[in-house]
């Protein structure tokens, strides 16, 4: 079990996770053309121009339980749209149109990490997180399967919930990602499920 920085606000399981050895192989498997692989966690957009959106997904879908996520999408390489979340497993990953690809159909939840959009089935869901916050080059994700929420945070801070959707207690779904910019270099890291705790997180004493 692993202790992630403490942020003021944030569920008690978005701090404390557990890793299992069964996912150390788990990674971004299912890519669009424009995407090569540099390892299990890292990928680049290799396509030139940026009429062309590509998208990525996790190798490992999630039906239950809580899961976090580490995301390195560095800020200059995001272009005019990049866009992360979940999807369904028919979540399509590529769009031959510049968009935010994760949450533009109805089998894809995401927010666009230059406009801050929240979306889902065509449909713009909000501004995310606050005008006065924006995505680092490295946060985190979380996935909340029990209640159907996809929320957010950096090292100190918590953005809270993108989005919850009822819909998504029960289904299968694969993390996402998506890039307009050639060169985009992103890199996604599971770090751990979530264990639910009650009371207050207390640390152990040296």
């Amino acid at each position: 079990m692993g202790s992630l920085p403490s942020r003021n606000n944030s569920p008690p399981w978005t701090q404390t996770v557990m890793f299992s050895q069964k996912y150390y192989r788990d990674g971004l498997l299912t890519l669009s053309k424009g995407f090569t692989k540099i390892n299990n966690n890292t990928i680049v957009r290799t396509r030139t121009g940026n009429e062309v959106t590509d998208g990525a997904k996790w190798s490992r879908p999630f039906r239950r339980g809580k899961h976090v996520f580490e995301i390195v999408f560095p800020r200059q390489m995001r272009g005019k749209h990049a866009a992360v979340g979940i999807g369904l497993k028919k979540a399509a990953v590529v769009s031959e149109s510049n968009k935010s690809l994760v949450g533009t159909d109805e089998n894809s939840w995401g927010v666009d990490l230059v406009t801050k959009d929240v979306s889902h089935n065509k449909r713009k869901l909000g501004k995310f997180p606050g005008v006065l916050t924006s995505f680092p080059d490295r946060f985190y994700m979380y996935i909340d399967m029990d209640v159907g929420s996809l929320l957010f945070g950096q090292e100190d801070k918590f953005f809270g919930a993108a989005l919850t959707d009822e819909k998504l207690i029960g289904s299968v779904v694969y993390p996402m990602i998506s890039a307009t910019q050639t060169g985009a270099t992103i890199t996604v890291v599971y770090r751990g499920k979530g264990k639910q705790i009650n009371g207050p997180i207390r640390k152990k004493r040296k």
